[in-house]
């Protein structure tokens, strides 16, 4: 049983994501979204059943892998639109430099403010980064693997279900300004909710979520030791 319950695991959340999808189609709700709805409905299975985290992991870790190739296709479509990309360079640019400046200062007072330790606070920082770029900037912070990627997940989460609600109370027009906002606070999943929208939206946050991720792990060392000795964290 031990060693076929990991083949089970795997078979499981596989035939649950190809039902769940067609559903998220059909009614294009997110709590039918199969972001959501796989991972609670596999979190109740593996309680009822009393099945240890291990036992999961074991054979469907290589799910988790597939995030980086996943994240690299998003250069599809920045590559069919990439006229969007020249025009709106100078915003993209000022935009995803203001969200990691954000991130980071955000995670060092909330750090201060309730004392969490280094390791905590430096997954934080990386919380609204896809989960590839989370993890590599987590190794070189000092943060958690496993921490980052719970981060990762349910910012992106929170992102992709009050995402339209908080757009329409700033009032904002600009598509530009909707896919950047998407793709820079909410990474993989407010770039699926964009490209639901508007497929210029959907490109604008593909290609700010590739941006702020190589910008998080190239100076997000450098910029949370500063904003860290700064605040006093």
């Amino acid at each position: 049983m031990q060693t076929v319950l990991p083949f089970l695991c795997l078979a499981w959340t596989l035939l649950l994501y190809f039902l769940v999808k067609p559903l998220y189609r059909r009614y294009r709700k997110p709590w039918v979204s199969p972001a959501i709805l796989v991972p609670a409905l596999t979190v109740v299975v593996m309680v009822l059943a009393r099945i240890p985290y291990s036992a999961y992991f074991q054979e469907t870790h290589w799910l988790t892998w597939l995030m980086g190739p996943a994240t690299v296709a998003f250069a599809v479509p920045i590559y069919e639109y990439r006229n969007v990309a020249r025009r709106h360079a100078l915003s993209l640019g000022l935009g995803v430099v203001t969200g990691m400046v954000v991130a980071v200062v955000s995670s060092c007072l909330l750090a201060r403010m309730f004392g969490f330790a280094p390791e905590v606070t430096h997954s934080l920082m990386a919380r609204s980064i896809s989960t590839p770029f989370a993890v590599a900037l987590a190794e070189r912070t000092g943060g958690s693997a496993e921490l980052v990627s719970l981060f990762t997940i349910i910012t992106g989460l929170v992102g992709m279900i009050a995402g339209d609600a908080l757009l329409a109370l700033l009032r904002l027009r600009s598509r530009l300004a909707h896919g950047a906002s998407f793709g820079a606070a909410a990474h993989g999943f407010g770039a699926a909710r964009a490209r639901e929208r508007d497929s210029e939206e959907g490109v604008v946050a593909s290609l700010t979520l590739v941006i702020a991720g190589v910008g998080m792990v190239v100076a997000g060392p450098a910029l949370s030791g500063w904003v860290g000795r700064l605040l006093g964290v």
